[in-house]
């Protein structure tokens, strides 16, 4: 892609999903900044994309955490 082509968030979502493989909502944000991660996996979805999620877990000073890690299917 060009350096003066502008990347949507949905294109950036897409290839982190084709590259690295799976995308966090936290990642998103981070890695991206992108807030709304749910969001653009439905867009891609409409698009025709098949994108699953299954769930994660981890622990923070508040305790157990849960959250959907995404992933781009063949």
């Amino acid at each position: 892609m060009e350096a003066t082509t502008k990347m949507t968030q949905c294109d950036i979502v897409l290839w982190h999903l084709q590259n690295v493989g799976t995308l966090t909502r936290a990642q998103a944000m981070f890695e991206h900044g992108i807030v709304e991660l749910p969001a653009r996996i439905v867009e891609l979805k409409k698009l025709g994309y098949n994108i699953t999620s299954e769930k994660g877990h981890s622990t923070n000073r508040f305790g157990k955490i849960h959250f959907n890690i995404y992933k781009l299917e063949d």
